[in-house]
């Protein structure tokens, strides 16, 4: 085909192109990355998702946004320059204002803005737009010499005066190399609440705050306002890679993203992001699979874990083991409950097997709740719960909750909870770093901790055992404190397995001898 005829058919499909960029956020990147930025658009199906949910805080559905996604993934060029604009070119009089840590993005992304609007490829969709005299960092459309919509773009030290938005957009808050430093995230916190969400327009029942970052650390702003208020945030987490199959679902967009795919294959490929957490160590966790909580410390690593199957099982003791936190309060640290079943096998080696772990921030009734449900599951398998922190009260808690139910099962005839609750002091001869760390050195690491396949939780206590080092402390050691303190206090005789009747040498002939002769 020769260059002749190649721009013949791009003329051709061009009225096209300019109608659907109009209409759709997609269609308008790929029509802008073409026209605009002269270069290829290398499209991969996050940005549909990404898109859909934009357009979505245009019309007002969405008002509180978060966005996770790796560094350098084009969340400024979609969330800020191409929505911003986009939506100057829906309607005029729409406002944002954008705060971000980066002196240069804070000048550099306003200005990109202004280029886009200014672009004849941005003219051919929306028109030509008058632009006010003003600096990058604040300007106005004009309209008949009225200021009509614009930008505003700060940093989070600086203040946002005079200007009140349709969308708050919040991108990358702090430095990476900040994430443990507290007063710095705290200080991006009191922006949020002090000075950026006032900045909104108060006649706007629709506007919208939009936070678009990689996540560094547990208490972050993002860490923050999911704990605060999950309900309020629709969230969007996406992750350079994932090693099991997962779902994306918004309103009419669904994607099934296979295991181990990543999230651009034009930007990394497998062995790229292989090597990209070998760099990175515990940064990869925060910023490529938006988890700050889990590390890997290569204390545990996944050799020492041992998988077992129900029919393989000898017979054992089992127990449900609880860590209630060190307090009643929901923003506390997680809850746990484990069942675990003892046994020694015919050389007498002790066995733990776990069966299931189950955890969360809950409040202290969804934690009674979850407590008796395992012990339906599991009748007159005893309780045993650390008194520290909130346990005493838990404890009342529970055997108070406990005649309730009992009581109502009774008038359905159903049988009754009846499982032995036992409230034991933490040994205060033995740290809990110490209690774990001889749990996994003396029983996980000989295949003495065995996990029953299909088990509930099993990713979580993985993790938190490939996270834990016996010279660090974790605030993520709740599942595998059960499962230690089982190992370490005794709680339960073990199962003896039962040793093999010898035969007689009689025996084995008359058995050796029968069957069929050919």
């Amino acid at each position: 085909m020769t260059d002749i005829e190649q721009a013949l058919i791009k003329k051709r499909a061009e009225p096209f192109k300019i109608a659907m960029a109009q209409k759709d956020m997609l269609h308008y990147a790929r029509w802008m990355f073409e026209e605009f930025h002269e270069e290829e658009f290398l499209e991969s199906w996050y940005h549909e998702l990404l898109c859909k949910v934009l357009m979505a805080v245009y019309r007002g559905d969405i008002t509180r946004l978060i966005i996770n996604v790796p560094p350098s993934y084009g969340k400024t060029e979609f969330a800020v320059k191409l929505f911003v604009s986009w939506v100057l070119g829906k309607n005029d009089k729409y406002r944002s204002i954008y705060a971000t840590y980066d002196d240069r993005l804070a000048t550099e992304t306003p200005a990109d803005v202004k280029n886009m609007i200014k672009s004849k490829a941005y003219s051919k969709v929306f028109g030509d737009k008058k632009l006010q005299k003003g600096a990058d960092q604040k300007w106005y459309l004009d309209k008949d010499g009225r200021k009509i919509g614009g930008m505003f773009s700060t940093t989070l030290g600086g203040g946002i005066t005079g200007f009140h938005g349709d969308f708050l957009i919040i991108d990358d808050p702090m430095k990476a190399i900040l994430a443990n430093n507290k007063p710095e995230r705290d200080s991006v916190i009191n922006f949020f609440e002090s000075s950026a969400t006032s900045r909104l327009r108060k006649p706007n029942k629709k506007a919208a705050i939009i936070i678009i970052m990689q996540r560094l650390h547990e208490q972050d702003l993002v860490g923050y306002l999911l704990d605060k208020e999950p309900e309020k945030w629709t969230h969007i987490n996406l992750t350079g890679i994932e090693d099991k199959e997962q779902v994306y679902e918004f309103m009419e967009f669904y994607y099934k993203r296979p295991a181990n795919e990543p999230l651009n294959n034009h930007f990394e490929t497998v062995e790229m992001l292989e090597s990209q957490k070998s760099s990175m160590n515990e940064k990869w966790y925060s910023q490529y699979m938006q988890d700050p909580k889990t590390v890997e410390s290569g204390y545990a690593i996944e050799d020492d874990f041992t998988y077992v199957a129900t029919w393989e099982l000898e017979e054992d003791n089992k127990c449900i083991s609880i860590d209630p936190a060190q307090s009643i309060k929901q923003t506390a640290d997680n809850r746990a409950i484990s069942v675990v079943g003892v046994s020694e096998n015919i050389k007498k080696v002790e066995l733990f097997n776990v069966y299931g772990t189950w955890f969360g921030k809950w409040t202290n009734d969804e934690f009674v709740d979850q407590i008796i449900t395992v012990m339906i599951d599991n009748p007159r398998v005893p309780v045993f719960m650390e008194s520290s922190g909130g346990g005493i009260l838990t404890e009342q808690n529970l055997r108070k909750k406990i005649k309730e139910v009992n009581a109502q099962r009774k008038q359905e005839h159903k049988e009754i909870i009846t499982n032995k609750i036992t409230l034991f002091n933490p040994k205060t001869s033995i740290s809990k770093n110490t209690k774990i760390e001889d749990s996994i050195d003396t029983y996980l690491k000989n295949n003495q901790i065995r996990f029953v396949k299909g088990g509930t939780g099993q990713e979580q206590v993985k993790k938190e055992y490939k996270a834990f080092h016996p010279e660090k402390d974790s605030k993520q050691d709740d599942c595998i404190e059960t499962i230690a303190n089982v190992c370490i206090n005794d709680f339960i005789v073990a199962k003896r397995a039962k040793t093999p009747k010898k035969q007689n040498i009689e025996d084995q002939r008359q058995t050796q001898s029968k069957g069929w002769r050919i």
